[in-house]
């Protein structure tokens, strides 16, 4: 009797699998001598000290403020290779992919058109998700085979020589589907991949909502690999009566490595003088002097640009460029007989954008001629 339940019990039970083998970490253990002595490149930033190469960040603020703005504008600086964006040094151009979860394809082309002129910019790569809603197929970032061909399209950009320095993902929200956002549990296998990205060599920029404490919303296990976290906020009524376009108060919340001088500030969404929209400090503090930004124009320009050319290009005053360009003479960065940058100006420019100047003959002697 024992024996023929004991044979309906196993009958039932489903087949044992056998136990599968440990897996071998011996082989990624390091000393601290050998991780000291490995060939390891050292870390470079895209934009000032705290946007790494390869990087995580997370954009967040509340519903209707702005947040596509920003994150297309902050875009828009790496793919045209500004000097600066907010202030901050933009250290490398390059191609970004801006990966939509909500608008339509007529907003998309509309706020490009503002930010970059009729003209675009090649290096501005988007992926809509109005096309990908009306095939039925919308992102989700929750699920392994549209981790994989995400991966998949990042290989396709870069046999075609347009792999992004930059992907941002806007916005968070529109981007999953089908989880608890507030589970910490249900976010590892999204932070599995966003961390997997930064080990690939990407920077990866999210856009996410507040909550109703004014934090970014959801599980707070998002927050902790990352590298930086700016936050948006509104501004007063009495800093926001004269104006007609977006404005925010820009915070820099988390910042794992060296953080920027300028990390609190206020900003409007301006148009410039060649007719395209851009986001503006209200205060004037910069990590790139204003005589550096004119130097380098002046390098990038194809022939020596004319004040007036100075002028239009920069935004700044016929006054003020005559002012900077004294500055450089008196300084010998610049040579106004010739009309030409001088190793000192090529000095500079190196110091200021090592990423794009190669360092000049002698830079190192003039480096180590200081007395401190």
């Amino acid at each position: 009797m024992d024996e023929n339940i004991e044979k309906a019990i196993r009958a039932v039970m489903p087949n044992p699998q056998p136990a599968s083998e440990p897996r071998e970490l011996a082989p990624y253990l390091l000393s601290a001598n050998e991780l000291l002595k490995a060939d390891i490149s050292p870390k470079k930033f895209l934009i000032s000290t705290f946007v790494p190469e390869a990087g995580l960040g997370m954009l967040y603020a509340p519903r209707g403020l702005g947040k596509s703005w920003f994150a297309m504008s902050f875009a828009a600086s790496i793919a045209k290779g500004d000097p600066t964006f907010l202030g901050w040094q933009v250290h490398e151009q390059g191609d970004v992919l801006f990966v939509d979860g909500e608008m339509s394809l007529s907003d998309l082309r509309e706020r490009l058109v503002l930010l970059l002129g009729n003209e675009g910019c090649p290096a501005f790569h988007v992926m809509p998700s109005e096309n990908l809603y009306r095939d039925g197929c919308p992102i989700c970032l929750d699920v392994p085979e549209e981790h994989q061909a995400i991966i998949q399209l990042l290989e396709f950009m870069k046999q075609n020589g347009t792999d992004p320095k930059l992907i941002i993902l806007d916005n968070l929200s529109t981007l999953r589907r089908g989880i608890n956002e507030n589970d910490n549990s249900e976010a590892h296998m999204l932070l599995d991949f966003l961390i997997k990205l930064r080990h690939m060599g990407y920077c990866v920029l999210i856009v996410h909502h507040t909550n109703k404490k004014g934090e970014q919303r959801g599980a707070s296990i998002l927050e902790v690999p990352l590298d930086f976290t700016i936050k948006l906020e509104p501004p007063t009524k009495a800093d926001t009566a004269f104006q007609k376009n977006a404005s925010f108060v820009v915070e820099l919340h988390k910042v794992r490595n060296k953080r920027p001088l300028n990390n609190e500030f206020k900003c409007e969404l301006k148009e410039n003088k060649a007719g395209t929209l851009e986001l503006v400090p209200t205060n004037t503090c910069s990590e790139v002097p204003e005589d550096v930004l004119l130097l380098r124009f002046m390098k990038e320009s194809n022939q020596l640009p004319t004040q007036r050319v100075c002028r239009d290009k920069l935004g700044w005053a016929l006054g003020k460029v005559n002012r900077l360009i004294k500055r450089l003479t008196e300084e010998g960065a610049y040579d106004s007989k010739y009309k030409a940058i001088t190793q000192l100006g090529e000095f500079r420019l190196h110091e200021y954008f090592p990423e794009q100047y190669a360092e000049p003959t002698g830079y190192k002697e003039y480096v180590e001629s200081f007395p401190f």
